[in-house]
């Protein structure tokens, strides 16, 4: 990955991570890694852990940020998660999937977040 797409990435998660606190999210791990990938950010939003992958694009030119994060990601995501459940001891708790996509507007320079709940089920199945 080039370093500008990287230094981009970042920035989006850090946009991503205060505007999730913004909305009530008590981040609990950013950039969780294990052997089968990784999850950008792991929240509680009240009784809800909640995992979140931010996608970031500089232009809109083929889709929006959320439409990157495919069948293969989705399902990927969900087998971190069960992974990252079964390493905290986290037997049945109350999950869900979120997508935060952060682009330039389509104005200017300002920054568009749009959260997306529950964007896609534990088996990944969802299009964007």
């Amino acid at each position: 990955m080039g370093r500008n797409r990287r230094n981009l990435g970042e920035k989006g998660e850090r946009v991503a991570r205060d505007y999730l606190r913004r909305q009530g999210y008590r981040i609990l791990e950013e950039n969780y890694s294990c052997r089968l990938g990784e999850i950008d950010l792991i929240a509680h939003q009240g009784d809800t852990l909640v995992f979140i992958e931010v996608r970031t694009k500089g232009s809109r030119d083929f889709g929006p940020p959320q439409s990157s994060v495919n069948l293969h990601k989705q399902r990927q995501i969900a087998r971190v998660a069960e992974f990252y459940l079964a390493e905290k001891g986290l037997g049945q708790v109350d999950c869900r999937f979120d997508v935060v996509a952060v682009s330039p507007s389509l104005e200017g320079g300002e920054i568009k977040v749009e959260l997306i709940k529950n964007a896609f089920p534990k088996d990944g199945i969802r299009t964007f």
